[in-house]
């Protein structure tokens, strides 16, 4: 998923929106579950996240999921659904080696969307905040060490974000298990529910448990 067809708002038919959805597919499953997480012992999303990045960092963070998953007819932006609630939270955790990486990385962001546009990338409009990304993307962002791989991360934990199970904060309501079709946890599945001739009924369950079941 790059960011270069995307310059507003994606419609529901965006050739840009259906290559997300099919990345995350292809990238462990159905629902994207942080595989660390799992076994970690994590927290549940009743606790307080706590911004691990700092405020300035975490703007641009929101800005970024905000260009990788607008808002359009199918759904809201990636921080409407909690995106950058899971991204905190992981850091806390279970990608705590990321802080270094991450932190560096966005003040370089930082110092080139000011070189290049004099002002911040929060400030930046979308075609601006783009055209960055895709360099970014692509390695060339002038200023920005190890660019390609900064966005290969940042981009992994939107999707993660969106798709993920509720209880590791993001998946705002179901809306990105919704975009997929996924039901939610089942503890079993009936011969007809296996014919796969259309989409199950959402369930909106948590493998956690109903205390989980959205936020």
């Amino acid at each position: 998923m790059t960011t270069n067809n995307k310059p507003t708002a994606p419609t529901a038919n965006n050739p840009a929106r259906r290559r997300l959805l099919q990345n995350s597919l292809t990238a462990s499953s159905v629902a994207l579950i942080p595989l660390v997480a799992t076994s970690c012992g994590t927290t549940s999303t009743q606790s307080a996240v706590s911004s691990v990045l700092g405020a300035p960092n975490d703007a641009i963070l929101a800005a970024i999921a905000d260009r990788i998953f607008p808002a359009d007819s199918l759904s809201p932006a990636a921080n409407s659904l909690g995106v950058l609630t899971y991204i905190n939270r992981s850091l806390s955790e279970w990608n705590q080696t990321d802080v270094p990486m991450l932190t560096s990385g966005l003040q370089q962001l930082t110092q080139a969307a000011s070189q290049q546009h004099g002002s911040a990338f929060t400030a930046l409009n979308a075609e601006q905040q783009d055209s960055l990304l895709m360099a970014l993307e692509q390695g060339t962002l002038t200023g920005v060490d190890a660019g390609a791989a900064l966005f290969n991360r940042v981009h992994r934990l939107v999707l993660e974000g969106l798709f993920s199970d509720p209880y590791y904060g993001g998946n705002a309501n179901f809306a990105g298990w919704d975009l997929l079709g996924y039901p939610g946890a089942l503890m079993a599945s009936t011969a007809d529910m296996q014919k796969m001739r259309q989409r199950l009924a959402p369930l909106h369950t948590s493998a956690h448990g109903a205390e989980h079941d959205g936020h």
